[in-house]
Order: structure tokens, then C-alpha cells, then sequence
């Protein structure tokens, strides 16, 4: 174990006590560790010397203001370093002793308990010491934290970019019908995708898929399932455009071939609208029914069956043709809605309910689709726990105009 090293600094007019006090400390001093005594000049002590020091003796004078303490005193405090100043008597008022950080003790003190006081400074020191080590470790390892969570940051806004690059920007309006759509991640980035495509002069495609869970995982699958997607082929001469059955069963081929791990699947909904017989054609993959508000009043679910995507391979889908008529309103939505609102009995939106039905109701009553999602927008930012939703949010509403297009123009 090292010796302490223990600086006795000497102020002018204390310079003929100096050896005497050195003398007493060196002769009462029966610790272990043993201390070294060293007289310094108080104009010798500078930073090079502090850094060596375990603690300091000051012998000064008391009625002195002594302005030259000032600096070296608030060096040793900044480093830590204890200081037993040893006066002639009361510190002055207002002078440096007032405000320093020192034990202060008379001149005329019996060595032995100066040598305990300055034994019991040094091992509150090795505390001192060890407390100012964690925080150093501490502060460096917050900071090397910090730029991780800040670079994790960054990666995620960028994830959250890329993913908001696969979504459309403009989403087609053919013969009277129009869409449009509401997209709320739960996280930075969502496990649900959608699409709208125009298929040819008459037809656009709409395309829903949740992927199991949400976060990064959720969101790295739905990138898969987008680039998967396949909504026509080419037989020879001929470009054909596939139907919603055929679509999805490609579809679960494409992630039963890529054997992704037996937990990670999704549900899906794909429909082809036919906007000039206002007919659709739609099939689902385990997702919830789209939700038909009709113009007279009538809301009903358009069932289909069909398992869950990337689960069983040469899995089939049962496809349903459905009668749009004038005024009507089709709803394609992900499950997360089912926890959005909270039901009659005030039960919080962490569990699963019916009462988006009457929410999607309610939107029976207006005819544009982008006024429909608003109007849903602002029901789910009034829902308790709206700003830490319990799951993603999609929505896609379509409706079709009392009069198709090409009779608008033939009139």
C-alpha cells in the first residue's frame, strides 16, 4: 500500500511554525498507511504538485484576507483534494476561509488529533475517490449510450423513410370511385402495407396486409410482402391480369418459399373493383372482412375463407364477387381497430372490441372518402392512449359515385 503524500503549504508570516508543525505531525502520525510530510512554499504549488497530493496542510494567518489562496484553494476543491487549514486563531470575516471547502483547526492542537483528522479525511478521500470513478465510468458509459440510442434514432427514421417510400403517393380515382386511406404506425415503423393500383382503363386493385406483431420485425416482413405481391402475368402474347384468389395464393407461395421462421405470417385482403360495372371481386388471407356500408343503411362483413400468408404452402383462397351500387361505401381495414376504441362499458383501448363497428358506422354518412378518414382520424385522437396506440392502423375507404364516370361524359 503507498504511502500518503501529504504537502504541508506554508503562507508568508506562518514560515516559523512550519518545521515545528511538520515535527508534530511526523511524531503523532501511527496509521497505516504511513503519510510523508513535505513543506512547500505556497507560490510553488501549481497543478503538477496537486495531482501528486493526497491531502494538504495550509498554515496561514487568520486576520489575512490573502487573496493568492483563492485560486489554489478552488483548484484543490475541484480535484477533490481535503485541506486542514491550521490558523493562528478565528478566521477573518469574509475572508477565504468563510467560503472554502477546509477544516479548519488552531495551530495550537494537540498533533495526535490533528493526525486523526487528517487520518479520517484521507479514508473518506478513498470513498470520495472510488464514488468519482463510478461517475466517470458512469458519465462515459451514459454518453456511449447515448450515441447508441441517438444512432438507433437515426436508423429508425431512416427505416420509417424507406417504408413510407413503398406506400403510394397518389391514389387513383377511376369512373366516380375514389379512395383514400389512413396509415398510423405504432411504433417508428408499422408491420401493415397497403397499395392501390390502377389495373387498366376500368380496373384498380386495393392491397391490405398486417404482418404478426409491430416494430422493426413487423416492418422488415411487410417489405417482403410488398415486393412479393404479383397482380398480373404474362401467358405468352397475352398480359393477364390475376384474379384476387390467384393473387393471394402467389402470394403465400412466394413466403412459404422463403421458409421465414414459423412464427413470422400476416393476414391480407386484396380486391379488384371494376369501377366501370361497379363490380368487386375480393379474397382474404386470415384478415378481418371488409366492411360494406351501403347507401341505404345496410352495413354488412364480406366474408371469405382463407388461411393466413406464409404459413401452409398450396394454401387456396375462396373469392367473393360483390354488386357495388350508387352512393356505396367499402372499408378495408387491420385488426388494430378492434383496440382502438373503447367499448360501452369504458374499458380502456388495450382490449380487443366490436365498437369500431359503430365507429365505421358513423361514416356512412359522409360521401368522400378523404373526408371519411379524417373524420376517423379525429375519433382516434380523442380515444384514451391515442398517443401510444396498442397496435398499427390501416384503413382504406372506397366510394362509388351515384354515377360512374363515362355516363357523367356521355351526358
Amino acid at each position: 500500500m503507498n504511502n500518503w503524500n501529504i504537502a504541508i503549504i506554508v503562507c508568508p508570516g506562518a514560515k516559523a511554525e512550519a518545521r515545528e508543525i511538520q515535527r508534530r505531525l511526523e511524531a503523532n502520525w501511527n496509521s497505516i498507511p504511513e503519510a510523508n510530510f513535505k513543506l512547500h512554499k505556497l507560490k510553488k504549488l501549481d497543478q503538477a504538485m496537486m495531482e501528486q497530493l493526497d491531502a494538504v496542510v495550509l498554515l496561514a494567518e487568520a486576520k489575512a484576507q490573502q487573496p493568492e489562496l483563492v485560486r489554489p484553494l478552488t483548484q484543490l476543491d475541484e480535484m477533490h483534494i481535503p485541506i486542514l487549514a491550521m490558523l493562528d486563531g478565528p478566521p477573518a470575516p469574509g475572508g477565504v476561509f468563510e467560503y472554502s471547502s477546509v477544516l479548519i483547526e488552531n495551530r495550537t492542537t494537540n498533533g495526535a488529533v490533528i493526525c486523526s483528522r487528517l487520518h479520517g479525511m484521507l479514508h473518506r478521500q478513498r470513498e470520495v475517490n472510488r464514488l468519482r470513478h463510478d461517475v466517470t465510468v458512469s458519465r462515459l458509459s451514459h454518453g456511449g449510450l447515448g450515441d447508441e440510442v441517438e444512432r438507433m434514432h437515426d436508423e429508425l427514421q431512416l427505416a420509417a423513410h424507406a417504408q413510407r417510400e413503398l406506400l403510394p403517393r397518389e391514389l387513383p380515382s377511376l369512373h366516380g370511385v375514389t379512395v383514400a386511406a389512413l396509415w398510423r404506425p405504432a411504433q417508428w415503423v408499422s408491420g401493415d402495407i397497403y397499395d392501390v393500383l390502377q389495373l387498366d382503363e376500368d380496373r384498380i386493385a386495393l392491397f391490405l396486409a398486417d404482418a404478426v406483431g409491430h416494430g422493426v420485425t413487423a416492418a422488415l416482413m411487410t417489405m417482403v410482402i410488398s415486393q412479393s405481391l404479383t397482380t398480373r402475368v404474362t401467358e405468352g402474347s397475352v398480359d393477364r391480369i390475376l384474379e384476387p384468389s390467384e393473387v393471394m395464393a402467389r402470394l403465400n407461395g412466394q413466403l412459404v418459399g422463403r421458409r421465414m421462421h414459423p412464427s413470422r405470417f400476416a393476414t391480407a385482403v386484396y380486391a379488384v373493383v371494376d369501377c366501370r360495372r361497379r363490380v368487386m371481386t375480393v379474397a382474404t388471407a386470415g384478415h378481418p372482412p371488409p366492411y360494406m356500408l351501403r347507401k341505404n343503411g345496410e352495413a354488412e362483413f364480406l366474408d371469405t375463407s382463407g388461411g393466413l400468408l406464409g404459413v401452409f404452402e398450396n394454401e387456396t383462397y375462396e373469392q367473393l364477387e360483390v354488386q357495388l351500387s350508387p352512393g356505396d361505401r367499402l372499408l378495408l381495414y387491420t385488426d388494430g381497430f378492434e383496440q382502438a376504441f373503447p367499448d360501452s362499458s369504458g374499458e380502456t383501448t388495450c382490449r380487443a372490441n366490436t365498437q369500431y363497428r359503430d365507429e365505421f358506422g358513423k361514416l356512412s354518412e359522409l360521401d368522400n372518402p378523404q373526408d371519411m378518414i379524417d373524420a376517423i382520424g379525429r375519433r382516434l385522437d380523442v380515444q384514451q392512449g391515442s398517443l401510444n396506440q396498442a397496435d398499427d392502423l390501416t384503413l382504406l375507404c372506397v366510394h362509388a359515385d351515384a354515377t360512374p364516370q363515362n355516363e357523367k361524359l356521355a351526358a
